[in-house]
């Protein structure tokens, strides 16, 4: 029964990214799409740093690393509006490895 709801967790995580990651591209310069996706990239990073033990310190150093691209990408976002696109591919990237470090 818990590995059922954890799958259903697995796939709404997912089914949220791909519709924040759609938003992302569709939208010229949505400020509130781009906070919404840090913070959705934190929180994976949040969840799968907490998933690995302590001695898998190479993925739990990894995932923490997401966290931190996912905030410079703000950062670099509202600093110059001339790097939006590296600052959306940026939050992609944070997202992705986020979610496969999760599934691990």
């Amino acid at each position: 029964m818990a590995l059922g709801i954890l799958e259903i967790m697995y796939i709404i995580l997912i089914v949220l990214a791909i519709g924040i990651q759609v938003l992302l591209y569709k939208s010229k310069s949505n400020n509130s799409i781009i906070i919404v996706n840090m913070v959705f990239g934190l929180l994976l990073s949040y969840l799968a740093f907490t998933t690995f033990p302590t001695n898998f310190a190479v993925q739990r150093t990894l995932a923490i690393a997401m966290g931190i691209v996912a905030i410079l990408a703000v950062v670099i976002k509202f600093r110059s509006e001339e790097l939006v696109l590296l600052s959306k591919i940026a939050l992609s990237i944070s997202i992705v490895v986020s979610l496969a470090l999760l599934f691990l």
